[in-house]
């Protein structure tokens, strides 16, 4: 979504917040990095307390599509979802940028998300294997940093 003077902001909203300190920390510190004419902003929705697995994903998902922006693409992590390496992910988020679609990562809790409730969402794999949702989150905050360095010329800081 663009805002304000030309500031194009990524959204990523997790089920529930991010409690592990390490993961909260790396979240924390690559959202920050992104800067300029950039903004990462994050956020995050409370876990389902419903003991039946399919309607705690149904709920959270429908909790995560709520908080997309309008006019902004929903992008849920999944492991199903399609891969891309870091210059093909730059370049998915910078033409976003240049046509002015907002982009909102959607992080599912530990149930995972409810495909049919995703329908019309872009899904996107970090990785064929399972990861924890508060990993899941750093590393795409570490990668969406990634791509901002990419294409706004920044140097990568280490």
């Amino acid at each position: 979504m663009i805002w304000g003077l030309g500031v194009w902001e990524i959204c990523l909203v997790t089920v529930g917040r991010i409690k592990d300190p390490g993961a909260a920390a790396l979240a924390e510190t690559y959202s920050k990095r992104v800067g300029g004419e950039w903004r990462l902003a994050l956020s995050s929705v409370p876990a389902s307390k419903r003991s039946d697995a399919a309607a705690r994903r149904r709920e959270e998902t429908q909790a995560l599509l709520s908080r997309v922006p309008k006019g902004a693409k929903a992008i849920a992590l999944d492991p199903d979802g399609a891969s891309f390496d870091t210059a093909r992910f730059s370049s998915l988020l910078g033409g976003m940028k240049d046509r002015g679609e907002g982009a909102c990562f959607l992080v599912g809790g530990a149930y995972g998300l409810d495909k049919a409730a995703l329908k019309g969402a872009m899904t996107l794999s970090l990785s064929p294997m399972t990861m924890a949702h508060e990993l899941a989150a750093a590393v795409l905050c570490e990668q969406i940093y990634r791509a901002f360095t990419l294409k706004t010329g920044r140097p990568y800081s280490k």
